[in-house]
């Protein structure tokens, strides 16, 4: 099994220390990601490199609406080059509708977006080169000075029906969003596998990878374990405030009352989230509670055709820790 590590909001010194246990323990990959008013996923990758520890790296997710994708082959070729080859792969994706309206920034079209951005970033990563002429990008006769050191894969960050199906014909992957339920996970995969037999792809070289929000508690810490849930309690019930995750978590038999769940988050309060994110709700969307009962989540989501959870560590530097030790590939 492929397992990987990801950090978007920890201080630098926090995601030095899991990354370099991590590599310790033979984890896969460290996946960047970003939360955009926090850490960015380029500048992430690029101090993974320049610490020189010995782990793949994958990097994301930067959005074709907010840098071109001839500038993300530009960045990432200096990664590659910085890391020494490490970087394994690039997940990109269109960002979060309401980030980009922040950004006063028209949404239009995100599938043909992202897969223009699939053509350019294909032809510049394995000939240096591109001229392009699409519907929404053009370049002529684009040259990048460095080579890449591998053929990186690339992999599309989404969950619906559409992106889907663009993925299984262009991508080499797909990065399925936070609190992603094992039912939803199983049925993506069925669905892929159909996509794939369409466009005569090959499963075994497509990757479906999941960030799961996860905290390993351990019940002899100084820490209660509620403070050890906390953060991962609060971001859950912050991502699924979004009407695209309340079906996800229906699926799994959670029902719950999304209006309230978002007055309950607008005003910060984290006694009325956790009356509604209880331990039922968690074990849908998360893997939150012993080591051996979050090793029993990822398994539950790898055995419906997850190629590559990714540990997405949110919270204590006790926890992030703890969870890069109780879900090494040895564990397992």
């Amino acid at each position: 099994m492929q397992i990987a590590v990801s950090d978007t909001v920890g201080p630098g010194s926090d995601i030095r220390e899991q990354a370099e246990l991590a590599a310790e323990l033979d984890y896969d990959a460290y996946w960047t990601q970003e939360l955009i008013d926090v850490k960015d996923g380029f500048t992430t990758a690029t101090a993974l490199g320049a610490w020189d520890i010995d782990i793949d790296i994958v990097v994301g997710l930067p959005s074709p609406y907010t840098r071109h994708p001839a500038i993300i082959a530009t960045v990432l070729s200096s990664i590659d080059d910085y890391s020494d080859g490490r970087v394994k792969g690039l997940a990109i994706g269109t960002s979060a509708p309401e980030v980009i309206r922040k950004l006063n920034i028209d949404m239009d079209r995100p599938i043909k977006r992202l897969s223009e951005a699939n053509d350019i970033l294909n032809s510049i990563i394995k000939t240096g080169e591109c001229t392009y002429e699409g519907e929404i990008y053009s370049l002529d006769n684009w040259k990048l000075r460095s080579e890449f050191s591998n053929d990186i894969p690339l992999y599309a960050c989404g969950a619906g029906p559409v992106m889907q199906e663009m993925a299984a014909a262009k991508f080499d992957g797909l990065w399925l969003p936070f609190n992603a339920t094992a039912p939803f996970t199983e049925q993506v995969v069925e669905t892929g596998e159909e996509n794939m037999e369409k466009f005569g792809r090959d499963r075994e070289e497509f990757t479906y990878a999941l960030n799961i929000p996860t905290a390993v508690v351990d019940e002899d810490s100084d820490m209660s374990v509620e403070e050890q849930k906390r953060d991962i309690l609060e971001f859950t019930a912050w991502h699924c405030c979004s009407d695209h995750i309340q079906p996800l978590v229906e699926m799994a038999g959670v029902e719950y009352d999304i209006d309230e769940l978002r007055t309950a988050v607008r005003e910060n309060d984290s006694e009325a989230m956790a009356d509604i994110v209880d331990q039922e709700f968690l074990d849908a969307v998360a893997a939150v509670g012993s080591p051996e009962h979050v090793r029993d989540r990822y398994r539950e989501y790898l055995d419906t055709g997850i190629d590559c959870p990714v540990i997405y560590n949110y919270g204590p530097q006790e926890v992030k820790m703890r969870n890069v030790r109780e879900l090494a590939p040895d564990k397992f």
